[in-house]
């Protein structure tokens, strides 16, 4: 596993494709932060489609370009699956919008609870 700490986002990168993504308190996401996600997974993992669990327990922003970036064509051709998690309500109801607004490419799902969306992603994971 490879961890990534950047000033507005910490990733996990495993190596069966299993990627932790989790935003920072506060922060805006943009989309320059979307792709440089991708770039370090693919950097990592190379030629390999991964899965990706984002969570986050904190207020954050996510501007439009970073919505647009994780919900393209161009994001998908690594992305097998995406599972959105929180505990937050506020957050909860965001990323349900961000699902019926963005239509994501790839499957993506909201879950408000961790292991089911771990398990949900493990699924869509070559065996």
């Amino acid at each position: 596993m490879k961890t990534f700490d950047t000033p507005n986002f910490v990733m996990n990168v495993h190596n069966d494709g299993f990627i932790e993504f989790r935003i920072k308190k506060g922060i805006s996401l943009s989309a320059a932060d979307v792709w440089l996600s991708r770039d370090l997974s693919c950097a990592h993992l190379p030629g390999m489609k991964f899965v990706v669990l984002t969570e986050t327990e904190d207020e954050f922003r996510l501007t439009q370009e970073a919505r647009q970036a994780g919900a393209s064509e161009e994001y998908a051709k690594h992305v097998a699956a995406h599972a959105l998690y929180t505990n937050n309500l506020t957050l909860k109801i965001l990323s349900n919008l961000f699902i019926r607004v963005s239509r994501p490419v790839v499957p993506t799902r909201f879950f408000d609870e961790r292991d089911k969306a771990i398990a949900w992603l493990k699924s869509f994971q070559k065996k």
